[in-house]
């Protein structure tokens, strides 16, 4: 009988840690992604920054769930906020360009929220 009562917990315990929901990334948290692009070490002030939610890889179909355009607020600082987001996994995908060189770049990086506050981050571009 023991035995049965240990497989019968032992399934529901198994049932509840594969059942358990992980955080789902997206709106609706405290977060504020604070966004700059660089090339070669240089902001680049004509960007756009996509987001995608719940991921850790750009998507195959180039859908993402938000966009910020890059605002410049004094030469040489050119940024976009993305607000109001909860802890999880996001893609952030930034393209634009680059009048030093003529030419689009473009570049992209996973990034994990683990606190809903502000958080500064830099995506690196490149041709």
């Amino acid at each position: 009988m023991r035995i049965i009562y240990c497989c019968i917990l032992s399934a529901i315990l198994f049932l509840h840690v594969g059942c358990t929901r992980k955080t789902s990334a997206g709106f609706g948290g405290n977060a504020t992604l604070q966004l700059v692009a660089k090339h070669h070490g240089e902001v680049i002030d004509s960007i756009t920054f996509y987001v995608k939610f719940n991921a850790s890889d750009a998507p195959a179909n180039d859908v993402y769930d938000t966009s910020q355009q890059g605002i410049t607020t004094m030469p040489g600082v050119t940024s976009a906020n993305i607000a109001g987001l909860k802890k999880g996994d996001y893609y952030i995908y930034a393209k634009g360009w680059d009048p030093s060189i003529s030419s689009e770049v473009k570049g992209g990086m996973p990034y994990t929220i683990t606190s809903e506050d502000a958080q500064d981050i830099v995506v690196a571009v490149t041709e």
